[in-house]
């Protein structure tokens, strides 16, 4: 097996060592799993009707727990990072009536009760503390593409992404907790994102981290952000 995503979270730590980070922290629980303890996982994904999932959750099934938070300072653009990667497989065993209580609330319609009671938290802003989430949905025998759909929280509003769990993975690592860039795989509108001044927050983020590290290219997150 091959754990290309656990591996550069392993490396994390080493890749924001630069002048524009402070107060760096990161906590991590890295495990090394075997290929029986993998079939065993899958087959639970399976039971639940999620065929394909085998080989992309493979990247990241090593990631039992992972939390970073930094303050990014470029150019005189300041801001707080943060993510809080959540064990997937704990998601599995939340079943039916054992959802997650946290996330859905009385003022919703029927119909919204019901999704959000299927939502596993995935990641979050613990530090940060401005309720923003992304979290999956466990539905039996429901696998758009064939594993779980990620959706994206915030103010009490869920947002559908088209991300599998190795694209989640691969985002929060060039985005490094950004505040809102789950929006650049939504279907929210341009006009929608400029409303709320979500628009120029992620562009001026992204401009920062472009500067941080400049051998990266984010130019298909700038053309997320401006073609939709």
């Amino acid at each position: 097996m091959e754990f290309k995503i656990t591996e550069q979270f392993k490396n994390l730590e080493n890749i924001t060592q630069l002048s524009y980070f402070e107060d760096v922290k990161i906590k991590s629980n890295i495990l090394e799993t075997d290929e029986q303890t993998a079939d065993f996982v899958i087959n639970d994904f399976s039971q639940l009707g999620y065929e394909e999932v085998a080989n992309r959750y493979l990247d990241i099934l090593n990631i039992d727990k992972y939390y970073f938070h930094a303050w990014l300072e470029v150019d005189g653009f300041a801001s707080q990072l943060e993510f809080n990667i959540e064990k997937l497989y704990s998601g599995l065993l939340l079943v039916d009536k054992n959802y997650d209580k946290q996330l859905w609330f009385k003022g919703q319609t029927a119909e919204e009760i019901a999704l959000w009671k299927t939502f596993r938290i995935l990641d979050g802003r613990p530090e940060i503390g401005d309720g923003k989430l992304a979290v999956y949905s466990i539905q039996n025998g429901v696998a758009p593409p064939n594993e779980p759909a990620i959706y994206y929280i915030n103010r009490a509003l869920a947002y559908k992404t088209n991300l599998t769990f190795n694209g989640y993975y691969e985002a929060v690592l060039d985005m490094l907790g950004i505040a809102d860039w789950q929006y650049l795989f939504t279907e929210v509108a341009l006009e929608d994102l400029k409303a709320d001044g979500i628009y120029q927050n992620v562009k001026e983020s992204l401009e920062a981290l472009q500067k941080a590290f400049p051998d990266k290219d984010y130019s298909r997150y700038f053309k997320l952000l401006e073609e939709r």
